[in-house]
């Protein structure tokens, strides 16, 4: 007799893909000389720090956010790259595109790894522990890289999957072994465990999950607050956060750290105008318009001084978030005689640019038809290849 629909359970599969040392990666796909060495890739100049390092690299000690210096200390016959965010992005879409072939249900992290749910695609391609299986086959086979698949009932716990047998790894685990997996392994596994609660943890005498499982909940709200409550039912592979499907970013933004503070106003609002261009670039290639123009300053003391400011209408033209961008500037950021170590130009409050609004003016469809053409030989050539002059003005033009 078939038991009735209300109290049958259906056992979610849940799975997070994750690109092994993604960047570097994709440079050694691109350039067969750089496999099987080490290749660092992240910013190059003396403030930079490491984006990705190959596991080649990381045999050295080199690991991710890293100063760049250090790793060139610890690993000075590396292949040190500046990262090419088109290239990845172009190969994290095809990555995408596989997994979409088996479920709609897609919650894109970052550009290297994502949460996918199995659970309703079984009954077409099979078991969920098959799909992930073919998954991997897929993206090795056609686009050349590996990458760590973990399957699990929830969210957090197909994410601590995916890193326990990196790289190239594939693991399952199912609600009958999730304390088995769970309680040896140390505590800052768990999410949001950083090292100052793991420092605070074993203070306590907790290093282990099982330490922490069997910790009693009260103790645990009573030494982390509300933190308490989710490290309690962490620590017993409990989490009912659902995969979020894919939305519009927030913003889209550029910024620089400069290897020696600036000081000149000149090469300050140069950089600026530069910063301005590329997002709308950006905005541009993401089929977006923003309504929000904002600039970041951040002094050699460390000090961070953010503005904003909205605009009359959506836009993607880099002429017009340079001028917003130089006003906010100057008029409201105090430069004095302090040093710049970062600029950052970013646009939010986005919405697709399937509509937008017609120009009256004939220099406003010139510059769009200019941006356009500068965007194809960018695309075509790579960032650079065509810059604009600089006058001597700029910024937001007085009504007065």
């Amino acid at each position: 007799m078939n038991e009735p629909a209300s109290k049958i359970k259906i056992k979610i599969k849940i799975a997070h893909l994750d690109m092994d040392a993604f960047f570097a990666a994709v440079e050694q796909l691109d350039e067969p000389s750089y496999r099987k060495k080490p290749v660092i890739v992240g910013g190059l100049g003396p403030r930079g720090v490491v984006s990705t390092a190959s596991y080649e690299a990381r045999s050295y000690g080199v690991g991710s956010a890293m100063p760049m210096a250090r790793a060139k200390k610890l690993c000075p016959n590396g292949i040190y790259l500046a990262p090419r965010f088109s290239r990845y992005k172009e190969i994290s879409a095809q990555v995408c595109k596989v997994i979409t072939e088996y479920t709609p249900l897609v919650e894109t992290v970052s550009i290297d790894e994502a949460f996918f749910d199995l659970t309703g695609s079984e009954r077409v391609f099979g078991p969920a522990e098959e799909i992930i299986v073919r998954v991997k086959d897929r993206i090795s086979k056609a686009i050349g890289l590996t990458c760590s698949v973990g399957l699990a009932p929830n969210r957090f716990l197909a994410k601590l999957a995916s890193e326990l047998e990196k790289p190239d790894g594939l693991v399952i685990i199912t609600e009958e072994r999730v304390q088995e997996v769970l309680d040896p392994l140390p505590v800052r596994m768990i999410w949001g465990v950083g090292r100052v609660t793991e420092r605070r943890l074993s203070s306590l005498g907790i290093s282990t999950i099982r330490d922490l499982r069997t910790a009693t909940l009260d103790f645990l709200v009573r030494e982390f607050g509300a933190s308490g409550r989710t490290l309690h039912r962490l620590a017993r592979g409990e989490d009912d956060t659902l995969v979020q499907l894919a939305s519009e970013p927030k913003s889209i933004s550029r910024e620089e750290t400069f290897p020696q503070d600036l000081y000149r106003r000149e090469e300050i609002e140069s950089v600026v105008r530069r910063l301005a261009h590329e997002t709308a670039t950006q905005l541009r290639w993401e089929k977006l318009l923003g309504k929000t123009v904002r600039i970041k300053v951040r002094f050699s003391d460390f000090q961070t001084i953010t503005r904003q400011v909205s605009l009359g209408e959506r836009t993607d033209s880099g002429k017009l978030i340079e001028a917003y961008a130089l006003d906010l500037l100057r008029q409201r950021v105090p430069l004095a005689r302090q040093g710049v170590r970062l600029i950052g130009v970013g646009v939010s409050r986005l919405s697709n640019a399937t509509v937008r609004q017609l120009s009256l003016f004939d220099d406003e469809e010139e510059e769009a038809a200019l941006e356009q053409a500068i965007d194809r030989l960018s695309a075509r050539y790579g960032t650079g290849v065509v810059r604009r002059g600089q006058g001597q003005e700029g910024g937001v033009k007085s009504d007065e």
